[in-house]
């Protein structure tokens, strides 16, 4: 009877945890990175949950034990139930093979610095070349700036509206003097805040004007490559708002 019920209590916790650590962090009850440590936590309690109720199960084929089988199938089916998804996004997530950076640049000699990124100081915001450059090559190549042929005030024009459209997106900031645009992006489900900041520049030619971007995540080590795509996304609609109109 107690490995029965040791399987169900394990289950339940699984669940509590996984809803606790979802459904805190995605309505603002918990920190994003605790309820992200609460997910990971339920997986093997899940998974210990199905064991146990596998060895409640052989210990509750004869009587008197029996009446224990039930307790053990429940505690057996629901620990199954819960860790098998999680465990399979957990692993996509892992294939993923992304660097393990959070800081995403198109210029590592002189990248966007933030400003006024919200409830943080710009000096824990800056730029860590030694760390990031290498790892982000490494992993990803060197990110270009995006070349358009408008003029500086021009170009930040048509930057500054385009990023008022990406979906998600919540811009903080905006300085036409220094053709600058900061915002931030909330994960999905944790609701994990990441900071980007775009600059419009003249093109070293003259001919011109180039945009710099960078994206970074304020939690964890590592970002499943998102400020990675967060950068070549924008650029894509930029390219493909560019050729429409040309």
């Amino acid at each position: 009877m107690i490995p029965a019920w040791l399987s169900l209590l394990d289950a339940i916790l699984a669940v509590i945890l996984l809803a606790v650590g979802i459904g805190g962090a995605h309505f603002y009850l918990v920190a994003p990175m605790l309820g992200f440590q609460l997910f990971l936590l339920s997986v093997p309690l899940a998974a210990l949950a199905f064991l146990i109720g596998l060895l409640g199960i052989a210990r509750t084929g004869a009587e008197p034990r029996r009446a224990g089988r039930p307790i053990a199938l429940a505690g057996t089916i629901l620990g199954l139930v819960v860790a098998v998804p999680l465990i399979l996004i957990i692993r996509s997530w892992m294939s993923m093979h992304a660097p393990l950076i959070n800081d995403i640049t198109t210029d590592f000699d002189n990248p966007p610095e933030f400003v006024k990124p919200p409830g943080m100081s710009p000096e824990a915001m800056k730029y860590r070349r030694d760390y990031f450059a290498p790892q982000q090559i490494a992993g990803y190549g060197k990110l270009e700036p995006l070349h358009l042929d408008d003029k500086p005030a021009q170009a930040f024009a048509k930057v500054n509206a385009a990023a008022h459209t990406m979906p998600g997106w919540e811009i903080v900031w905006v300085d036409p003097g220094t053709r600058t645009i900061e915002g931030i992006q909330r994960s999905d489900l944790f609701r994990f805040c990441d900071d980007f900041v775009i600059q419009v520049r003249p093109a070293a030619d003259g001919a011109g004007s180039v945009v710099e971007m960078r994206s970074r995540s304020r939690d964890g080590k590592g970002d499943f490559a998102v400020n990675y795509h967060r950068i070549e996304d924008f650029f894509a609609m930029l390219k493909n708002e560019s050729a429409a109109k040309s």
